[in-house]
């Protein structure tokens, strides 16, 4: 193996494993927006669960609806070949994704019962969409719906439901926080989807937007300074403006409308990066608050 084919399959390793904050990340601000109040662990404990299974049997299904990632249209095709979910590999048929995925999904039954039976209808509204979503993921996908879809169900849809789960009540509050959480997870999904093209010199790069890079880039830390002001989020969450940092970095490497492969891939593990640091810095910030009170 070269070491540019090292290379590779060491940011797609770390892309792989990495992904699975795009549920874990919505799912811990969800408890820290409850921080200081009586809500059960047990409960906040499920919510990870939840939204863990609801991504990793939507990975299973993708990769079954792709043909195992087969299909022309899909990004893995030619961008991360050989790409498999977790312990795909050691599937003897063609169709045990699919059992695989629906199964998973299933397991969430559990959950929604558990939170039904503490909550009562309302979440099984939330469930109803995001079980949809998870199952018609490849379509939407396909079709060209992925950042709206991705926004949709890892912004207002994950932390929306999240917090109903734990309080039991419907609130604008965390739909609003989750604006820049779900800007910051579409610039990940746009960025493991890009499309190839041949350069002048016949090797493969990567076709890049960069006025969409930008948008979701200046959108999601724009919308934290006006939640910010708005007293929406405390101002210790300014913290989260430290995303900032690796955002420009970011930008700066994929200045130009192409990239090559090693920093498209370097610049799809730092996007991953810069969810993760600006939702650290959110909830740190509503921690700090709750100890050290701070207004504008």
């Amino acid at each position: 193996m070269s070491d540019t084919d090292t290379r590779r399959s060491g940011y797609i390793l770390q892309i792989k494993f990495l992904l699975f904050s795009a549920s874990i990340v919505p799912a811990l601000l969800i408890g820290v927006l409850n921080y200081g109040t009586n809500f059960s662990p047990l409960s906040w404990l499920l919510v990870i669960i939840g939204l863990f299974l609801g991504q990793a049997g939507g990975d299973y299904l993708y990769y079954y609806f792709t043909n195992n990632h087969t299909d022309n249209r899909d990004a893995h095709t030619k961008i991360f070949a050989g790409w498999k979910p977790f312990f795909a590999q050691y599937f003897k048929k063609e169709n045990t994704s699919l059992i695989v995925g629906l199964v998973v999904l299933a397991a969430n039954l559990f959950i929604l019962y558990y939170f039904y039976v503490s909550i009562g209808w309302k979440i099984l509204a939330f469930a109803a969409a995001g079980g949809l979503i998870a199952l018609t993921f490849t379509y939407l996908m396909l079709k060209g719906f992925k950042e709206v879809t991705v926004f949709i169900t890892f912004g207002p849809l994950s932390i929306a439901g999240g917090y109903l789960a734990l309080t039991g009540t419907i609130a604008l509050e965390p739909i609003l926080i989750s604006i820049p959480i779900g800007l910051l997870i579409t610039l990940v999904a746009y960025l493991k989807g890009a499309k190839i093209k041949i350069s002048d010199d016949g090797q493969n790069v990567v076709s890049i937007k960069n006025w969409l890079i930008d948008s979701l880039i200046y959108g999601a830390f724009g919308s934290i300074i006006i939640l910010i002001a708005g007293k929406i989020l405390p101002l210790h969450s300014g913290l989260a403006l430290l995303g900032l940092i690796p955002a420009m970095m970011l930008k700066k490497k994929l200045s130009n409308t192409s990239a090559s492969m090693a920093q498209y891939l370097s610049a799809t593990v730092q996007s991953i990066l810069i969810m993760i640091v600006t939702t650290i810095g959110i909830m740190a910030g509503w921690i700090l608050q709750y100890h050290y009170p701070l207004n504008l």
